[in-house]
Protein backbone atom coordinates (compact mmCIF):
# COMPACT_ATOMS: atom_id res chain seq x y z
CA UNK A 1 0.00 0.00 0.00
CA UNK A 2 1.00 3.44 -0.72
CA UNK A 3 0.17 6.39 1.03
CA UNK A 4 -0.74 9.25 -0.70
CA UNK A 5 0.18 12.60 0.55
CA UNK A 6 0.43 16.20 -0.40
CA UNK A 7 3.45 18.19 0.07
CA UNK A 8 4.14 22.19 0.15
CA UNK A 9 7.57 23.37 -1.05
CA UNK A 10 8.43 26.23 1.18
CA UNK A 11 11.77 27.99 1.21
CA UNK A 12 13.31 27.08 4.45
CA UNK A 13 16.95 29.54 3.28
CA UNK A 14 16.30 32.49 1.66
CA UNK A 15 18.76 34.27 -0.11
CA UNK A 16 19.23 37.80 0.94
CA UNK A 17 19.24 39.48 -2.55
CA UNK A 18 16.08 37.66 -3.77
CA UNK A 19 14.68 39.14 -0.80
CA UNK A 20 15.99 42.44 -1.51
CA UNK A 21 14.79 42.52 -5.10
CA UNK A 22 11.14 41.57 -4.29
CA UNK A 23 10.74 44.31 -1.15
CA UNK A 24 12.29 46.92 -2.99
CA UNK A 25 10.51 46.26 -6.46
CA UNK A 26 6.91 45.88 -4.31
CA UNK A 27 7.54 49.04 -2.47
CA UNK A 28 8.69 50.96 -5.33
CA UNK A 29 5.49 49.93 -7.03
CA UNK A 30 3.49 51.25 -3.55
CA UNK A 31 5.78 54.35 -3.39
CA UNK A 32 4.81 55.56 -6.84
CA UNK A 33 1.18 54.94 -6.01
CA UNK A 34 1.63 57.47 -2.71
CA UNK A 35 3.19 60.10 -5.38
CA UNK A 36 0.35 59.59 -8.06
CA UNK A 37 -1.93 60.08 -5.08
CA UNK A 38 -0.50 62.95 -3.47
CA UNK A 39 -0.31 64.57 -7.26
CA UNK A 40 -3.57 63.73 -8.61
CA UNK A 41 -5.97 64.54 -5.45
CA UNK A 42 -4.29 67.64 -3.79
CA UNK A 43 -5.40 65.91 -0.52
CA UNK A 44 -2.55 65.29 1.91
CA UNK A 45 -5.26 62.89 4.20
CA UNK A 46 -5.56 60.02 0.99
CA UNK A 47 -2.12 60.25 0.30
CA UNK A 48 -1.23 59.46 3.53
CA UNK A 49 -4.01 56.43 3.58
CA UNK A 50 -2.02 55.31 0.38
CA UNK A 51 1.63 55.67 2.04
CA UNK A 52 0.55 52.90 4.39
CA UNK A 53 0.84 50.34 1.70
CA UNK A 54 4.44 50.59 1.49
CA UNK A 55 5.35 49.41 4.59
CA UNK A 56 3.23 46.14 4.00
CA UNK A 57 4.59 45.73 0.38
CA UNK A 58 8.05 45.14 1.95
CA UNK A 59 6.65 42.42 4.61
CA UNK A 60 4.71 40.69 1.48
CA UNK A 61 7.90 41.19 -0.77
CA UNK A 62 9.69 39.80 2.08
CA UNK A 63 7.33 36.80 1.87
CA UNK A 64 7.09 36.26 -2.01
CA UNK A 65 11.21 35.21 -1.80
CA UNK A 66 10.35 33.38 1.10
CA UNK A 67 8.06 31.37 -0.60
CA UNK A 68 4.99 31.94 1.78
CA UNK A 69 3.16 35.00 0.32
CA UNK A 70 0.34 36.02 2.78
CA UNK A 71 1.31 32.93 5.56
CA UNK A 72 1.83 35.90 8.64
CA UNK A 73 -1.06 38.20 8.06
CA UNK A 74 -0.12 40.03 11.64
CA UNK A 75 3.06 40.43 10.26
CA UNK A 76 1.19 42.40 6.87
CA UNK A 77 -1.07 44.24 9.49
CA UNK A 78 1.69 45.47 11.88
CA UNK A 79 3.41 46.73 8.38
CA UNK A 80 0.12 48.08 7.30
CA UNK A 81 0.23 49.74 11.08
CA UNK A 82 3.78 50.57 11.17
CA UNK A 83 3.58 52.81 7.67
CA UNK A 84 2.78 55.66 9.76
CA UNK A 85 4.50 58.83 7.77
CA UNK A 86 6.10 60.32 10.61
CA UNK A 87 7.45 57.38 12.75
CA UNK A 88 7.46 54.96 9.73
CA UNK A 89 11.29 53.99 10.33
CA UNK A 90 11.24 53.19 13.91
CA UNK A 91 7.77 51.97 14.35
CA UNK A 92 7.74 49.46 11.44
CA UNK A 93 10.76 47.29 12.47
CA UNK A 94 9.14 46.90 16.17
CA UNK A 95 5.50 46.43 15.35
CA UNK A 96 6.35 43.41 12.28
CA UNK A 97 8.88 42.03 14.55
CA UNK A 98 6.58 41.81 17.49
CA UNK A 99 3.78 40.14 14.92
CA UNK A 100 6.18 38.02 13.16
CA UNK A 101 7.57 35.02 14.97
CA UNK A 102 10.31 34.39 12.67
CA UNK A 103 11.71 38.04 12.93
CA UNK A 104 14.20 39.49 15.42
CA UNK A 105 13.18 43.08 16.38
CA UNK A 106 16.95 44.41 16.56
CA UNK A 107 17.28 42.81 13.36
CA UNK A 108 14.22 44.82 11.94
CA UNK A 109 15.21 47.99 13.91
CA UNK A 110 19.14 47.69 12.55
CA UNK A 111 18.55 47.17 9.06
CA UNK A 112 15.40 49.84 8.70
CA UNK A 113 17.83 52.49 10.37
CA UNK A 114 20.87 51.20 8.12
CA UNK A 115 17.92 51.24 4.82
CA UNK A 116 16.79 54.86 5.91
CA UNK A 117 20.59 55.89 5.92
CA UNK A 118 20.93 54.47 2.11
CA UNK A 119 18.03 55.62 1.13
CA UNK A 120 18.24 59.60 2.08
CA UNK A 121 21.65 59.29 0.34
CA UNK A 122 20.36 58.39 -2.29
CA UNK A 123 17.72 60.59 -2.05
CA UNK A 124 19.99 63.41 -2.10
CA UNK A 125 22.74 62.22 -4.59
CA UNK A 126 19.44 61.84 -7.03
CA UNK A 127 18.65 65.47 -6.13
CA UNK A 128 22.31 66.97 -6.26
CA UNK A 129 21.43 65.03 -9.95
CA UNK A 130 18.65 66.89 -10.84
CA UNK A 131 19.20 70.62 -9.66
CA UNK A 132 16.44 73.11 -8.96
CA UNK A 133 13.78 71.12 -10.61
CA UNK A 134 10.98 70.36 -7.90
CA UNK A 135 9.79 67.33 -9.93
CA UNK A 136 12.71 65.11 -8.79
CA UNK A 137 11.06 64.74 -5.33
CA UNK A 138 8.58 62.27 -6.23
CA UNK A 139 10.98 60.16 -8.16
CA UNK A 140 13.31 60.51 -4.91
CA UNK A 141 10.83 59.58 -2.47
CA UNK A 142 10.14 56.27 -4.12
CA UNK A 143 13.98 55.31 -4.63
CA UNK A 144 14.31 56.15 -0.87
CA UNK A 145 11.57 53.82 -0.01
CA UNK A 146 13.07 51.08 -2.64
CA UNK A 147 15.75 51.35 -0.89
CA UNK A 148 15.17 51.34 2.41
CA UNK A 149 12.57 48.44 1.45
CA UNK A 150 15.50 46.59 0.16
CA UNK A 151 17.40 46.77 3.05
CA UNK A 152 15.13 45.90 5.28
CA UNK A 153 14.46 42.79 3.01
CA UNK A 154 18.13 41.81 3.10
CA UNK A 155 17.82 41.97 6.65
CA UNK A 156 15.09 39.81 7.42
CA UNK A 157 16.42 37.27 5.03
CA UNK A 158 19.95 36.74 6.90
Amino acid sequence: MIPLTAAVAVKEETNPWISALYAGVFTAVAAAITVFAFVQTQNWIVGVLVHLLTGAAAVLGYQMARGRMGSSWSAVLGGLIGGIPIIFFLLWPILVGALDKSQSIGRLLLGSILGAIIGVAVFLLLGSFMGQNPAWVGTGFTFLMAFWAGTVGAFAAS
